[in-house]
């Protein structure tokens, strides 16, 4: 299990989105704590870095920006966007 932290900016983010997209961003957040890796790679052409994001929401309308902290078993979720 990894734990999971958010920069403040992307609390300021989370604050932001819709009522209807928090439970969705919940789930995310629990996704995160058991399959960090399962995020498509923030730069394709370094599929192995530790800069994931994953799209949320009902049809995807949401994306989190994170970073795996492997040797410690932590994610840092970096932004969080809501494209609707």
């Amino acid at each position: 299990m990894y734990a999971v932290e958010t920069y403040p900016e992307a609390l300021e983010q989370v604050a932001a989105l819709p009522e209807d997209a928090l439970s969705s961003y919940a789930e995310m957040m629990a996704l995160l704590e058991v399959a960090p890796w399962s995020g498509e790679a923030y730069n394709r052409q370094r599929p192995e870095a530790n800069m994931r994001t994953h799209a949320f929401g009902k049809q995807g309308e949401g994306v989190v920006i994170y970073m795996i902290l492997e040797d410690q078993r932590r994610v840092v979720v970096l932004r969080v966007l809501w494209v609707a």
